[in-house]
């Protein structure tokens, strides 16, 4: 049996899964994966705990729903590059973007619900496939913005994989350190030094980062 057919979400409604994932990243937030419950889940939105329980059978399959969301959330994120035919100006973005906006509260909330998950990501397969997952759709999608500015030779030939790598690695870890620890003045030092690193190890000679930036 495939991976998908086994999915004990994959019947969820759209507007049902939106609702379950907005409580669970509530409560997640607030409780943290060791106290969260069914109960805590539903306080944190307008439904009832039958709610919860008519759509998935535990509070496991409550998380997995929020992990599918999350992780369309923060693919969402990167949309705005779609329609940019500028290599340069669609990296910049990107890289805005995988760093959010540390007063954004959905986005602070979101971030630190994930990674009280990536804990117990060693120890869950259906955790661990999700999250890499997404981590692994994300750096095939800069790979691929780097990989257009090198044949367009706006970008030095950079290794693709390794720098998307590099980018990703700290726009988590900067999440991480601003969303999760509150450490809100490390977060202007790391943009800053992520842009320079672009400037200076990125982009082509002669080439100048987006207006603005």
């Amino acid at each position: 049996m495939s991976e998908e057919a086994a999915d004990p979400t994959a019947d969820v409604p759209d507007d049902a899964a939106a609702e379950i994932a907005d409580a669970v990243r509530r409560a997640l937030a607030k409780h943290g994966y060791a106290g969260l419950t069914t109960k805590k889940v539903a306080a944190e939105s307008e439904k009832s705990e039958a709610f919860f329980f008519y759509h998935c059978d535990s509070k496991h399959d409550l998380i997995l729903v929020f992990l599918d969301y999350a992780s369309e959330w923060s693919l969402g994120r990167l949309e705005a590059v779609t329609d940019i035919a500028d290599p340069v100006e669609k990296l910049y973005v990107a890289c805005e973007a995988l760093l959010g906006d540390p007063d954004d509260e959905f986005s602070r909330g979101m971030n630190v619900a994930v990674m009280e998950l990536l804990a117990h990501a060693p120890h869950d397969t259906a955790f661990h496939d999700r999250l890499e997952a997404y981590e692994r759709r994300v750096l095939a999608d800069l790979a691929s913005v780097l990989e257009d500015g090198i044949d367009a030779g706006v970008f030095r030939a950079v290794d693709p994989e390794a720098t998307a790598a590099f980018l990703l690695m700290v726009a988590d870890g900067t999440a991480g350190a601003v969303h999760a620890l509150g450490m809100d003045d490390v977060e202007a030092g790391v943009r800053d030094r992520l842009f320079d690193y672009l400037e200076t190890s990125v982009l082509a000679e002669g080439v100048t980062p987006p207006e603005g930036r």
